[in-house]
């Protein structure tokens, strides 16, 4: 049996992953008053969210540990940098330059993650996602975001 180190597997570190992320969750809402079914408080739903990922985390460590499953491959920086690039300039952009530049700009420096991806793809992908984005956030469901500058 191998050790844990020389596996790789790619549901141990998914797992684990999700119980970080509910770790910091727990931690974030440990101040928020969690109520009852009744009378919920502000924290209730998160509680069970975290407590929902944490079980799964729990579960696919314990998959990854005791199953062969897919390696993990070698961590690409190039996709990681341009989406996380992408999601900090439409937080940015949002407020100050609009929903649609946001979008557009967002997309535009996602494009670049991929060597796969066109221009063209990328262009109408942004623009269909502005429109999309505007008609339900702003026309429909009324969210009080300007839509340009």
């Amino acid at each position: 049996m191998k050790s844990i180190a020389q596996r790789g597997n790619s549901d141990f570190y998914s797992g684990l992953l999700l119980v970080v992320v509910a770790v910091v969750a727990l931690l974030y809402i440990r101040t928020l008053t969690i109520g009852t079914v009744l009378d919920m408080g502000p924290g209730y739903f998160p509680l069970g969210l975290a407590l929902i990922l944490l079980g799964m985390g729990l579960v696919m460590i314990v998959k990854g540990l005791t199953t062969e499953g897919v390696s993990v491959g070698r961590l690409h920086l190039r996709p990681l940098f341009f989406v996380l690039l992408s999601f900090a300039a439409f937080g940015l952009l949002v407020e100050r330059a609009g929903l649609v530049i946001a979008i557009l700009v967002q997309v535009g420096l996602a494009h670049f993650a991929s060597r796969e991806t066109t221009w063209l793809a990328s262009v109408v992908t942004g623009v269909l996602l502005a429109i999309a984005s505007s008609v339900i956030f702003v026309w429909l469901l009324k969210i009080p975001v300007s839509v340009l500058p």
